[in-house]
């Protein structure tokens, strides 16, 4: 009776003690003990195939200039130097370039965030090859993409393409930005360079981004016609929806992405196939593909910005 008396003592102090409180929801592991599970491969130059093209353009008087072809007995039998074999000239053509152009109404930590993946993976399909930034932008942006730029990988660093690009450089004594070096070697950083068109620095992909800074809209407009890069897409980092918009008549290109970099274009693309004027929202994204001056574009932005530029509009009316 003792015994069981002083079982139901312990059981009645158990059920009246308070319970125990969780752990933490944020510790010292959730801060910096994170784990990344970004990927770190990263893209090579694209080869342009040019066998193709050099045969079918010979003609039959050049085919029959051409020596004989020799047997292996014959090869075999011949003393040829390596050194005077020829090495194979092999060209590069660009993966679809993209060309970001950053406001000082822009978001200037986003679109630093992409442009410092551009740098990193400058070969990559839509890496950014040339930035249009605001003069009002560029003392904080050098100060702080200094910070953000790491030792490249030695699959880029050690690629001919850029191993030529930097040879460039210094030949023509360009002005540029590249990573501390004290901890960012001088041959393995990402490169800015400034004033210089994409053009001067070799005839495919170069490893590099350009930069050229403009005070106005016009400015912008008259830099990027200098440019004869093959543009594919633009990303326009405005949050007044109508500067943005003024740059997206004026220019050629037929893709714009505005505030945003990664974008699925499969909502607007059946639209803009069938030549047909479309605007919808999927996703948070407002999509749009309409007429300019016969060139059919797309348009994409998120949603958040209509709402910005109404918010901003409304606060200038008090």
């Amino acid at each position: 009776m003792i015994r069981a008396k002083n079982t139901t003592e312990g059981g009645d102090k158990l059920a009246n003690k308070p319970p125990s409180s969780p752990g933490p929801l944020i510790d010292h592991d959730f801060i910096y003990c994170l784990n990344c599970s970004r990927s770190l491969a990263v893209s090579q130059p694209l080869e342009v195939d040019t066998e193709k093209s050099d045969n079918s353009t010979k003609s039959l008087a050049e085919y029959s200039k051409q020596p004989p072809r020799l047997t292996w007995a014959e090869l075999g039998s011949m003393d040829v130097d390596e050194e005077s074999v020829p090495e194979e000239d092999i060209q590069y053509r660009w993966n679809s370039p993209r060309l970001m152009i950053l406001c000082e109404d822009g978001d200037i930590n986003c679109a630093m965030h992409y442009l410092c993946e551009s740098l990193h993976d400058p070969f990559a399909s839509n890496s950014v090859a040339t930035l249009l930034l605001q003069e009002s932008l560029l003392e904080e942006f050098i100060d702080r993409v200094k910070d953000r730029l790491e030792p490249l990988s030695s699959q880029i660093s050690g690629h001919p393409v850029f191993l030529q690009t930097l040879q460039r450089l210094e030949l023509l004594q360009a002005k540029t930005t590249r990573g501390n070096p004290k901890k960012v070697p001088l041959n393995e950083s990402p490169v800015l360079v400034y004033d210089l068109s994409q053009r001067y620095l070799g005839k495919g992909p170069t490893g590099v981004i350009t930069v050229h800074t403009f005070r106005t809209m016009q400015e912008a407009i008259k830099l990027q016609s200098k440019e004869s890069l093959p543009f594919t897409s633009v990303t326009i980092w405005n949050e007044k929806l109508a500067a943005a918009y003024e740059l997206v008549a004026r220019f050629k290109m037929l893709i714009f992405l505005l505030n945003c970099f990664y974008v699925d274009l499969g909502p607007i693309s059946m639209a803009f196939s069938m030549n047909q004027n479309s605007v919808k929202i999927v996703d948070g994204y407002h999509y749009e593909t309409l007429t300019f001056r016969s060139d059919r574009k797309v348009i994409v932005h998120p949603v958040g910005t209509i709402w910005a530029n109404l918010v901003h509009e409304r606060a200038l009316s008090f």
